[in-house]
């Protein structure tokens, strides 16, 4: 273990995944955490009280903001690396005026919230501001990696992380409101404002170029568009459960409906870096280059998910029943489908697409990807009830990676350029057969006496 650490080594591959696990793990700690000091400090309703408003507060962060910054900065990567060092330095700024922008706009919508919440009122308009400051400091995670300072940008990660925990969690541990946790998570939002813009001072040239906003906006919009899609799909899912079962059942489908985090995270991830490293080839003529790597690193990928993904369609089971109720277990089943998506995650014509900058093909292929999961949400629910809209998710979603590789092919890319087709048929037969498994297998509960 000793030789492992001292051969380990933070590179543009691994250093980006290991912050966005820093970013997801601090989200889940806290959480954790406020539930089980809101348990043993409060009494009656009053911690389960501070948990909702504070969910609420990230609902409505997440509502105004997710879209439009991860298209952003999803975007920056391959549209930086495909400039010179010159323009580089003009790209930095512009972005950061662009999600500063979006942010005074998504604080806005924060702070009108309140009016809609007369007892939060005052919350929602600290929130509002905390919105504002910190949504432009996410572009100081990514100057960090962009300019290849990866022990920075951990250890930024890291800092900003426990502060972030600490300073939301005592004072709700001390007996103290939301409210005062919300105004110190305000002064990190500042502090992390100022230093992005340090950042800036440092690595861009501070000019406004419309033009150049201008040409990354038309980059960005059809990626906008489609997480935008894609993100309502899960709101019109739920919506339609809403409609058709109980509340009970609606509360299942809302736990149960979701990928696992960690694969997520290193699936995206993996998507974000090689859309940088295949700009950088596109612009060297060598692409094949670029493609080879990403195959190879989606292979590494495929060795660890594909397994995982197996194992836990036989433990889901024990896993929702030590952490929910029992009204809760039976959405393991909904949770299994899920998994399935991992077969979709692994193909990456999406990253290639971006890496080439032709993004404008997500405007038709997302908008079909809505209309497919809609058309087949309503037929399969009447066949399978709420495990039908789990299907029609899962079918959807491959049907739109199966489009976009349609796409590449027409411009030229070969499916086995950049995936590798033997290992993933091979994992994909495997993970099929372990799920029709999972539906007959009756595992025994566990017993807690």
């Amino acid at each position: 273990m000793g030789n492992f650490f001292k051969s380990f080594t933070l590179n543009k591959y691994n250093s980006l995944q290991i912050f966005q696990f820093l970013r997801f793990g601090a989200f889940f700690l806290i959480s954790i955490l406020l539930a089980k000091i809101t348990y043993f400090r409060y009494a009656g309703g009053y911690g389960t009280l501070i948990i909702s408003r504070y969910e609420l507060l990230l609902l409505v962060s997440g509502s105004v903001t997710w879209f439009w910054v991860s298209s952003i900065c999803n975007t920056l990567i391959p549209f930086y690396q495909s400039n010179n060092e010159e323009q580089q330095k003009h790209i930095l700024f512009n972005v950061f005026v662009l999600l500063t922008a979006f942010s005074i706009v998504g604080g806005g919508v924060a702070f009108i919230m309140g009016y809609y919440h007369p007892e939060e009122k005052d919350l929602f308009q600290m929130f509002a501001i905390v919105v504002f400051l910190n949504t432009p400091s996410y572009l100081a995670d990514y100057i960090f990696y962009l300019k290849g300072k990866y022990k920075s940008l951990i250890v930024w990660g890291s800092i900003t992380f426990i502060l972030q925990i600490v300073l939301l969690c005592w004072p709700i541990y001390m007996r103290q409101t939301l409210n005062l946790a919300i105004n110190l998570w305000l002064i990190l939002s500042l502090i992390k404002f100022n230093y992005t813009i340090i950042l800036l001072m440092k690595y861009a040239t501070v000019s406004v170029h419309t033009r150049l906003i201008i040409d990354f906006m038309k980059k960005v919009m059809p990626f906008m568009f489609s997480i935008l899609l894609a993100g309502s799909m899960d709101y019109i899912n739920s919506y339609i459960v809403a409609h058709y079962f109980s509340k009970v059942e609606f509360a299942v489908f809302r736990y149960a409906s979701k990928e696992l985090p960690i694969f997520l995270i290193l699936a995206n991830t993996l998507s974000n870096i090689y859309s940088g490293e295949i700009a950088n080839y596109y612009n060297q003529n060598k692409l094949d280059e670029g493609l080879e790597k990403l195959k190879k690193s989606s292979k590494k990928l495929m060795r660890w998910l594909f397994p995982g993904t197996i194992l836990l369609l036989f433990l889901s089971k024990y896993f929702f029943q030590l952490a929910y109720n029992n009204d809760l277990l039976e959405g393991y089943k909904i949770f299994n489908i899920y998994l399935l998506l991992i077969i979709s995650r692994m193909l990456f014509p999406q990253t290639v697409i971006m890496g080439m900058l032709k993004n404008r093909v997500f405007y038709l292929i997302s908008t079909n990807y809505l209309i497919i999961n809609l058309v087949l949400s309503f037929w399969f629910v009447n066949l399978w009830g709420m495990q039908g809209i789990a299907y029609a998710t899962v079918i959807s979603y491959f049907i739109e990676k199966i489009m976009l590789v349609i796409y590449c092919k027409m411009e030229g890319i070969d499916i086995r350029k950049y995936t590798p087709i033997t290992e993933l048929t091979i994992y994909t037969i495997l993970t099929l057969v372990a799920f029709v498994m999972s539906l007959y297998v009756e595992l025994p509960p566990l017993n807690f006496n």
